[in-house]
């Protein structure tokens, strides 16, 4: 990793210069490359008043290293250095008479004829980020644009098990039972969601309506399914309506989870919802639908040949195996 030189590699680099060492040798001393031994002998390297020759000195080196790099940070800066500039931007992002953003700041003073000095929304933006400029920010229409402090991403699940213990028949397709699950949800203004489940095997599909997300309905729901196609492990994401999956346990059905946002982890399930989303598109209220409804088309779904499946339908595949 590329790092500036410390004042411990310049004292190095002053005592080499003193034993007459080459450029190269101090760059072997130092593990850098001869390129940064030049530059910053060129660059740092001061004279002294009654000396016509150049002389490095590691402590004058570093701090004029150092003054180099807080000027390329603040004063260098073309609005700190131009006057007008800078009180042109003030009385722009104070002003109450027109909606003003920083792309609109630099084109009014680009194609300002009397002035050479041209600026850009992402210096305004730059500018506006040191910590003195605090009062002028508040002025933006967008106020959340400057450095988002990401977020920390945990879960309150617990006891979850990734993918890598799922068993080979499981991740080979090659034993019925193992099932991925999902919800599908409504609209923005209603609670309801459909809880969709898929066999990795036969890709029969299994479809329930869900008033509301809870983790408990849905969990007794899958126990409930169990009794009827012998459910021996499901699939989750990440997602707070799976929480109470150790529920499961007790029925011996072991529970798998994705990576955080690797859905391509259980895509039949990802499948199996966009094939629904052609009876219920996006921001369907599934209130206004009944379990009847929602078995039509899973029976539709069921009953239809599947190439995958070589042109036989899931109900086809999936019962003989359980037999």
């Amino acid at each position: 990793m590329w790092k500036h030189l410390t004042l411990q590699d310049r004292q190095t680099i002053e005592i080499q210069l003193m034993r007459w060492s080459t450029q190269k040798e101090i760059a072997t001393v130092l593990k850098r490359d001869p390129s940064v031994i030049s530059r910053e002998i060129k660059n740092h390297s001061v004279k002294k008043r009654w000396r016509w020759v150049l002389e490095y000195l590691a402590l004058e080196a570093d701090h004029k290293a150092y003054v180099k790099r807080w000027w390329a940070k603040t004063h260098s800066m073309k609005i700190n250095m131009n006057t007008r500039l800078k009180l042109f931007i003030i009385s722009e992002l104070e002003t109450i008479d027109k909606i003003t953003s920083p792309k609109s700041i630099a084109f009014e003073w680009n194609n300002k004829p009397d002035e050479d000095v041209t600026i850009t929304h992402e210096s305004i933006y730059k500018w506006l980020e040191r910590p003195e400029n605090d009062k002028y920010r508040k002025h933006l229409l967008y106020k959340k644009w400057y450095k988002k402090t990401p977020r920390v991403k945990w879960s309150k699940i617990i006891w979850r098990v990734w993918l890598d213990k799922r068993s080979d028949k499981a991740n080979n397709r090659t034993e019925n039972g193992h099932f991925e699950a999902d919800l599908v949800v409504s609209g923005k203004w209603s609670k309801a969601a459909i809880l969709t489940l898929v066999d990795r095997t036969s890709r029969l599909p299994r479809i329930h309506l869900l008033k509301d997300k809870s983790s408990e309905t849905i969990m007794n729901i899958i126990t409930l399914e169990r009794k009827i196609l012998w459910i021996k492990s499901v699939t989750f994401d990440n997602g707070m309506e799976f929480a109470y999956h150790h529920m499961l346990h007790k029925t011996w059905i072991d529970t798998f989870f994705c990576e955080p946002y690797h859905s391509r982890e259980k895509w039949s399930i990802e499948n199996l919802n966009r094939i629904i989303r052609r009876w219920f598109p996006k921001g369907t209220d599934f209130a206004q639908y009944t379990q009847e409804d929602i078995e039509k088309v899973c029976k539709i779904i069921a009953d239809s040949p599947r190439e995958i499946l070589d042109f036989r339908s899931s109900n086809d595949v999936h019962f003989p195996l359980i037999c």
